[in-house]
């Protein structure tokens, strides 16, 4: 594991359970506060270890008003494939990128509005987890509903592999503050993306 820039990182039960993304302890309540179910915050089916070479192109989304170098830290990505799947879907149902994310990575309003997407590219060997999207459970901004997204892979064209790559932040020591470890992933390219097309035609049921 010596050979992969975040093998202590991955090592570990927390990564697998972060990939998960099940949070089977988190109720969901009624306003009499009864139990109705509980928080699911997506993650990935069964994840499998993967390894991601030096040089493997990723893209990750983010919020409008955040810069690539503090999106680039966050542990969820796709690779080239799968983010080509995603924009061959965005173009056959003529809907935007924003909104096949929501769709396929099961992106709620509640996490991001999709405002930016970050490419980046590895500088050394990596470890990742790799698996299709689960089910999203999670309660409305305004605490008055659920927002609930089931997973479609039962539908080939909808089926998208994610990464859960963990470590690629850092503790600066001197300012404090969690930032992207340069040394491992660089950022390559971003692109600000239409907000307002990322929810239209977004329904609460």
């Amino acid at each position: 594991m010596g050979s992969f820039a975040n093998a202590a990182q991955f090592a570990g039960s927390r990564p697998f359970e972060t990939a998960s993304g099940a949070s089977p302890n988190s109720a969901i309540v009624d306003p009499q506060g009864r139990v109705i179910g509980h928080v699911m915050t997506g993650g990935i089916i069964a994840p499998k270890r993967y390894e991601l070479a030096a040089g493997t192109v990723l893209f990750r989304f983010g919020a409008h008003d955040a810069a690539p170098m503090d999106i680039a830290p966050g542990g969820w990505w796709l690779d080239k494939l799968s983010f080509e799947k995603l924009l061959s879907f965005a173009n056959a149902h003529e809907i935007s990128l924003g909104m096949a994310a929501r769709i396929l990575c099961l992106v709620p309003p509640e996490w991001s509005d999709l405002g930016t997407l970050v490419r980046a590219s590895t500088r050394r060997p990596l470890l990742a987890y790799r698996g299709l999207g689960n089910s999203v459970v999670v309660p409305m901004k305004d605490g008055l509903g659920t927002v609930r997204l089931p997973h479609q892979n039962d539908i080939a064209a909808r089926r998208l592999h994610q990464l859960y790559i963990p470590g690629l932040a850092a503790m600066d020591p001197i300012s404090g503050r969690t930032q992207l470890r340069a040394d491992i992933i660089t950022v390559e390219r971003s692109w600000s993306m239409d907000t307002k097309a990322a929810v239209r035609g977004f329904l609460y049921l």
